[in-house]
């Protein structure tokens, strides 16, 4: 049986981040929202096309529903939009000389600093956290190599 990965360090902006799982009720319920946003993106393209496709770089974006992703991203709610960063921020901490600080402290506010204002990392975390945690209900399908390269930044194990 193959041993889950139970967190995964990133390295984002020269800061190391430990990013963890989410507990199942949390991770199922980020499924379905993630799901739902990829629906309209994927929605009019032949998958068969993506059989094959090892980086996300050769997939040709042509084939892709950029304005139905864009509607779908626009008519997230803010109330839903805060519920998945803040639990998606919730799993992430970094890796201090002090030891591992939580990103967001009880209190939902930055436990670490200057991310307060650095919405390139908090978004770079969010995006990690959420691919980290649910890339495995894609493995096998022809979405695994998309869902996958959405990554840019560097990462370490």
């Amino acid at each position: 049986m193959k041993q889950v990965e139970k967190h995964k360090d990133v390295e984002i902006n020269g800061r190391t981040f430990r990013i963890k799982k989410f507990d199942a009720l949390t991770g199922s319920f980020m499924l379905i929202k993630i799901t739902g946003l990829l629906a309209p993106l994927v929605k009019n393209m032949d998958l068969g096309k993506l059989k094959g496709v090892n980086d996300v770089s050769e997939v040709d974006l042509k084939a892709f529903n950029i304005p139905g992703i864009m509607e779908g991203l626009g008519s997230l709610t803010e109330e839903d939009f805060k519920y998945v960063q803040e639990r998606s921020l919730r799993v992430c901490g970094e890796m201090l000389p002090a030891g591992f600080t939580p990103v967001l402290n009880g209190e939902g506010n930055f436990g670490v600093l200057g991310l307060e204002d650095d919405t390139m990392t908090v978004l770079a975390l969010t995006t990690h956290a959420l691919v980290f945690n649910v890339k495995g209900f894609f493995q096998g399908s022809p979405l695994a190599s998309i869902v996958g390269g959405l990554l840019t930044t560097s990462q370490q194990n």
